[in-house]
Formats: C-alpha cells, sequence, structure tokens
C-alpha cells in the first residue's frame, strides 16, 4: 500500500475544512454533524474521522488554519508595533483571511458547553495570547525603562488588544463586515 504524502494529508484536510465551513455557515455549528460535512464534502464517514477524530479537533483546525498564519507572521517579526497596529494585523484574519466572524461567535458558545471544544479554545486562546504579549514586547521597551515595567505593560496591553478583537468579531457577526481601521477608529473616538 503506498504513503500518503504530508502534502496529500494536508490538502484533504484543507478540503474537509472549507467543506465544514460552508455546512457551519448554512446550519451554524450546533446543528452540522459530520454526516452534513460528509456530504458537502463528497467523501466518505472513514474519510472524515481518518483526518479528524472530533468535530473539536476540526473546529481547531479550522480557525488555525487562518489564525496559526497570522501568529506566525507576528511570532517571527521583528518589528514593533503599538497595539493599534497589531489589532489591525489580527483583525485582518476575518476581513482578508475570510475567517468568518459568525462561526468563532458559534465556537465560542458551544465551547461553553462542550469540554472537548472548550479545551480546545482555550489552547488557542493562550497561544494567542502569548503571541500578542510577545509582538508588543519591543514596543513596551519603548514605553518604559524597565524590563519588568514593559512585561507589565505588554501583558495589559495584550489583554486589551483580546478583548478589542473579541468585540470585532462579535460585532461583525452581529451586525456584517467593518475594515478593521474603521473599527479601531469608532474605538478610539468613542473613548476620547
Amino acid at each position: 500500500m503506498p504513503r500518503v504524502s504530508d502534502d496529500y494529508r494536508r490538502a484533504r484536510r484543507d478540503e474537509i475544512a472549507l467543506a465544514a465551513v460552508r455546512c457551519l455557515e448554512r446550519k451554524g455549528v450546533h446543528e452540522t454533524s459530520i454526516a452534513d460535512i460528509v456530504e458537502e464534502s463528497g467523501l466518505s464517514t472513514g474519510a472524515i474521522y481518518s483526518h479528524f477524530t472530533s468535530k473539536s479537533e476540526l473546529a481547531r483546525y479550522i480557525v488555525g488554519q487562518y489564525l496559526f498564519p497570522r501568529l506566525q507572521e507576528l511570532e517571527h517579526s521583528v518589528a514593533v508595533r503599538s497595539p493599534r497596529q497589531l489589532l489591525e494585523t489580527l483583525l485582518r484574519v476575518f476581513t482578508e483571511d475570510g475567517l468568518p466572524a459568525r462561526i468563532v461567535v458559534q465556537f465560542w458558545g458551544e465551547a461553553a458547553l462542550a469540554g472537548d471544544l472548550r479545551d480546545e479554545m482555550m489552547r488557542t486562546a493562550a497561544r494567542l495570547r502569548e503571541t500578542i504579549a510577545h509582538a508588543l514586547l519591543p514596543w513596551a521597551r519603548q514605553q518604559t525603562t524597565t524590563d519588568a515595567a514593559a512585561e507589565s505593560l505588554a501583558a495589559e496591553s495584550t489583554r486589551a488588544v483580546t478583548a478589542l478583537a473579541q468585540g470585532f468579531v462579535a460585532n461583525t457577526a452581529v451586525f456584517g463586515p467593518r475594515e478593521p481601521r474603521e473599527y479601531i477608529d469608532s474605538v478610539v473616538a468613542a473613548l476620547s
């Protein structure tokens, strides 16, 4: 039996994820079943389960396909970004990269009820926070005089950036698409 290449496996996982996103957009997270994804993808149930052991694992993969490349970009960047610039970069996941905000909000809701999905979302959120804090540290060092103060400022700013990103996701899911810069400008104006 021939070995399946990593590229083939990744392409098949992407194919399944795209079929799942179409189903999730149509039916919602709670109502979408593996059978729906099987029908949408044209693959067998066994093929789906050979790539994803649960809906939670599939959810993590979907979010990861959109979010993790942006996180890797931030992790490897040496550019100094302010919280505003970093927030705008993150929000492009929803406007340029195409992660549907409505699905993310539904994942959050399901995570409150399903332990395995909650665990997946918590791991993703932890990586997001770590990446944001790491990316904000050069900026924070320019604003402070000690490493301890810089780390504290980066941590506080990470919470704010994360909360604003969550607000953008919820706002976009409920009220429709919005440009990140417009959203950020409106937040700054409201808080001025």
